[in-house]
């Protein structure tokens, strides 16, 4: 057995995540609701099954890319975080990887529930359904009709790109690493976890922010940048299942190279996008200065960008300490 994070580091490729790490403080009074939830959704089947998905780390990753979320905030984010990848199992290596007529069905129940929790389906009873469902409620309460809106939507692009992934291995259609990136920044929910941080941290940025071009680049650099860090350490997972979404494999076929060489492109194109991010980052601050807005909405901002710079770096931490990547054959 090979432990991956005992020998790769972006170090090892010239890189490094250059954003300070930080944690919620409320990670241990959160743990134990977390894995009652899991188990009252049937997300975990039992002792062993539990203990394993201990191993995964979800509060611990909440808890990084949230860290100014309250107390009742990090335990919505923790159990999203716990859900999207017991969502994502059924279609990456699942049952749902090929099956478009099933994947149909999972994806109409899911996209339902996000515009209207009390949407039902056939798919009811189904784990994944149930324990959605009850998240979508609860990081509704308190928020605008305008987030619900957009949070809808973020949502719907998330379930939908994981449809378009199903139509594409079960095709076997040859996939660009351009093609590759723009429907990963769905699958990879960058956006539907954003929106989480506002209803976990208790703000909602204004329209006029979310708009501003430097603010929507920040989000796609966010989600590249985790694309990235999750491709060069779920790769070998990934090859062994026959997924065909890894930028690492696409550049191999793309630029007939071997691993070695393809890690390293990936790992340049870590650090092209983390250099848009802080160049980005900084006219956007400077925008924020020329504007005349109420404190709480200047708050709200700065709040979320920080939160997306600490996206970045709460997912290559998680990478290194998670057992979800670490093992393989």
């Amino acid at each position: 057995m090979v432990h991956v994070s005992e020998i790769m580091r972006l170090e090892d490729f010239g890189t490094a995540i250059p954003f300070p790490s930080k944690i919620n403080p409320h990670l241990e009074a959160i743990r134990d609701g977390h894995e009652r939830w899991l188990r009252k959704y049937r997300l975990i089947s039992d002792d062993a099954d539990a203990e394993s998905f201990k191993e995964w780390k979800m509060v611990e990753l909440a808890a990084r890319a949230y860290p100014e979320a309250t107390v009742r905030g990090l335990r919505i984010a923790a159990d999203a975080m716990g859900w999207f990848f017991r969502f994502d199992d059924l279609f990456d290596g699942g049952p749902l990887a090929c099956d478009l007529s099933r994947a149909s069905k999972f994806i109409a129940a899911a996209t339902g529930i996000a515009g209207n929790p009390d949407f039902t389906s056939e798919l009811d009873e189904v784990p994944v359904i149930g324990a959605f469902r009850d998240i979508r409620r609860r990081s509704m309460v308190g928020m605008s009709r305008q987030w619900l809106r957009r949070s809808a939507d973020h949502w719907r692009g998330y379930f939908e790109g994981n449809l378009k992934e199903t139509a594409i291995r079960a095709t076997r259609a040859p996939i660009s690493l351009a093609e590759l990136i723009k429907l990963r920044r769905f699958t990879i929910a960058a956006a539907p976890s954003a929106d989480l941080n506002e209803c976990a941290s208790v703000l909602e940025i204004s329209e006029r922010v979310r708009l501003n071009p430097h603010f929507q680049g920040m989000e796609a650099d966010t989600a590249d940048a985790i694309i990235f860090v999750n491709d060069l350490w779920s790769e070998n997972k990934e090859e062994s299942a026959g997924e065909p979404f890894n930028a690492v494999s696409v550049i191999q076929s793309e630029a007939h190279c071997d691993r070695r060489t393809a890690q390293f492109k990936v790992a340049d194109l870590l650090d092209d996008c983390i250099r848009r991010f802080r160049w980005r980052r900084e006219r956007f601050e400077d925008w924020l200065n020329g504007q005349r807005m109420p404190k709480d909405e200047r708050s709200a901002a700065a709040h979320q960008v920080a939160h997306l710079q600490g996206w970045i770096r709460a997912n290559y931490d998680w990478s290194l300490e998670s057992s979800r990547y670490r093992e393989f054959s």
